[in-house]
């Protein structure tokens, strides 16, 4: 069990130092300018949040972080309302279990500082606890970010 607070408390302190990175960086007086928050469904019920390149999410299940790497817009004549994104990262479960994941993904601004995104996540589990060491599946993840 151990484990498993060093690995959320570490997640909770890398959000902590890209804040910090993005803010210091930001001409704006908000020191969360940039960061996103909200809630969803990726890891159970989760408080999901994206600093730049960096996605995550904390939830009843686990914890999870990703880097996405490529972000394209669906539409040009919509520049800043549909995104589809396509990132790398891992999880760990409460229960022991962890992984590797790959979200493939949509992102749209639908209105002033909020967007909603939905995902399907090929994921690669290493099972601690179980006769099958590893194990292939496909999660899903939904939510709404408010961007500070």
């Amino acid at each position: 069990m151990q484990i498993f607070k060093t690995v959320a408390l570490s997640f909770v302190g890398a959000l902590m130092i890209f804040g910090t990175v993005q803010a210091a960086e930001s001409t704006e007086k908000n020191a969360l300018s940039g960061m996103r928050l909200g809630f969803g469904f990726d890891q159970g019920f989760s408080v999901v949040g994206a600093m730049g390149n960096f996605y995550g999410a904390l939830g009843d299940d686990g914890a999870a972080l990703d880097y996405i790497f490529v972000k394209k817009k669906l539409n040009e004549a919509n520049p800043n309302k549909l995104y589809l994104f396509v990132g790398g990262g891992g999880f760990v479960e409460w229960d022991g279990d962890w992984g590797a994941r790959l979200p493939i993904g949509a992102e749209l601004y639908f209105a002033k500082n909020l967007d909603a995104y939905a995902a399907a996540i090929p994921r690669l589990r290493f099972n601690n606890n179980k006769n099958d060491n590893t194990d292939f599946g496909l999660d899903f993840a939904i939510g709404v970010r408010y961007q500070f």
